[in-house]
């Protein structure tokens, strides 16, 4: 069973990956684009539901957890650029970046379901 707080934080990445699909949507972004980081924010999520459960992460779920955060680096850096070229300010930038950090505990549980479930 999942606590409390882990619900929580699967809210926050819905949050997360819906702020960013709308956002990319709005910002002229293609679809495809926008709908790949909506699922590379799922898969995060889907990490730490299988670290909570203890089982089920694999060798495809490693894959598709390598490649989604191959995508939110590409998208971070993306966003950095896009950040630098519109001198946004300070605070704006900063959000962009919290968002960016609260998806890493998620990558790391993801990770570590996958390294538990193979044996580590």
């Amino acid at each position: 069973m999942m606590p409390w707080y882990a619900w929580a934080y699967l809210a926050l990445l819905a949050l997360i990956g819906l702020g960013n699909f709308a956002a990319g949507l709005r910002g002229g972004r293609r679809v495809v684009v926008a709908v790949l980081q909506l699922v590379a924010i799922a898969v995060i999520g889907l990490g730490v539901v299988l670290f909570y459960r203890g089982s089920g992460a694999g060798l495809g779920f490693m894959a598709a957890l390598f490649v989604a955060v191959l995508v939110q680096a590409r998208k971070s850096v993306a966003d950095a650029v896009q950040l630098r070229e519109q001198g946004l300010p300070p605070a704006a930038r900063l959000g962009v970046a919290l968002g960016g950090l609260a998806l890493l505990p998620g990558i790391a549980l993801g990770a570590l379901a996958a390294w538990a479930q193979q044996g580590g």
